[in-house]
């Protein structure tokens, strides 16, 4: 049994003894009261996320569109400590977490945007991220990773498992590889449940785990192969979803995986076939990016994506509109700066 789902029983057998303490007329108020806020709910005359919204402090604040060292808002300075980077490499993935000198780079754009990859990588500090999640073999995913490994190395290369008729022979998968024959390294498996400890940062521990692909998972898309990882930071936590469609996310809550996240980076692109209702729904994002080009010809993220993220947060960041997004945290408040804001790119 999970620890949720644990927490779930022991506080309804709590309850249920506090219900037969208290006095006939104050469990009738109560009762009255859940029902009226049922159907509340049930009209839709209030939303779970509006009260959730009303009882929550507030988790974002706004940082100025500036340089990453010189926010000039009352972003506390230890916020600089944990950052995530949506880079943007246009209709393409690539994420940076960095945590107070460590790091994990997640996805590497195409091969032509490589060398921003590095670059972005270079101004962090990073020599040698600690860690690279090839999520899967696609070209916008993995274009760029063959010239990252030469160039920097890597402590764990993390990648999905594939079918033997799934592995694919394309010139940038195979650059890939020979990258890291190259390197003397080797690559590690995705294996859903596993944690990685990434660093602790004033007390409070950052830690990575592999949500998916689920065990014994079977698909015919290779995006559904996806590696999928959570980060927590504190109470921040954050959901990486590579290319995920529907079947993958399907199977990621029917394996019972905690995905109830601050923070979510959208599953390809805002892809129409993504993001899907019941995901979203275990999920429950207070912010969102997504990684696309701008006039894409996929129409990435598409109105119907848009629709069911809205339904959560109005926080979404594109990098075809916001251009490269940084999003800091102290572990308990997030704050979002971007290279360009809506209004200069219009």
């Amino acid at each position: 049994m999970s620890a949720k789902r644990k927490r779930r029983r022991d506080g309804t057998a709590l309850l249920k003894k506090l219900i037969k303490a208290l006095p006939a007329c104050i469990v009738i108020l109560i009762t009255t009261l859940g029902l009226l806020f049922g159907a509340l709910v049930e009209t839709g005359l209030i939303s779970l996320p509006d009260i959730r919204d009303k009882l929550d402090f507030s988790v974002f604040d706004e940082a100025e569109p500036v340089s990453a060292d010189s926010v000039t808002t009352e972003m506390p300075e230890s916020a600089k400590k944990f950052r995530v980077y949506a880079v943007d490499v246009g209709q393409a993935d690539c994420y940076i977490v960095y945590a107070d000198g460590k790091s994990v780079l997640i996805d590497a754009g195409e091969a032509e945007t490589s060398d921003k990859v590095i670059s972005a990588l270079q101004s962090l500090g990073i020599t040698r991220p600690n860690y690279i999640i090839a999520t899967h073999p696609h070209a916008d995913h993995i274009g760029g990773m063959a010239d990252v490994i030469s160039e920097m190395g890597y402590g764990k290369l993390i990648v999905p498992k594939l079918p033997d008729d799934m592995v694919p022979t394309t010139s940038c998968y195979e650059k890939m590889l020979k990258a890291v024959s190259e390197k003397g390294l080797k690559m590690t498996a995705a294996k859903a449940g596993y944690v990685y400890d990434i660093t602790e940062i004033d007390g409070q521990t950052v830690t990575m785990t592999v949500i998916a692909p689920t065990e014994n998972a079977e698909y015919s898309d290779l995006n559904n192969y996806s590696v999928v990882v959570r980060i927590d930071y504190g109470s921040v936590s954050w959901l990486f979803t590579g290319d995920l469609s529907e079947e993958g996310e399907s199977d990621i809550l029917a394996s019972g995986a905690d995905i109830d996240v601050t923070a979510l980076k959208v599953g390809h692109h805002g892809s129409r076939s993504a993001s899907s209702e019941e995901f979203l729904a275990a999920v429950t994002p207070r912010l969102c990016l997504i990684s696309c080009g701008s006039g894409n010809s996929y129409g990435h993220p598409t109105d119907e994506a848009l629709s069911r993220l809205e339904e959560y947060t109005d926080k979404i960041y594109r990098t075809d509109i916001n251009g490269t997004v940084v999003v800091y945290s102290d572990g308990s408040k997030l704050y979002v700066s971007c290279e360009s804001s809506t209004e200069e790119s219009q």
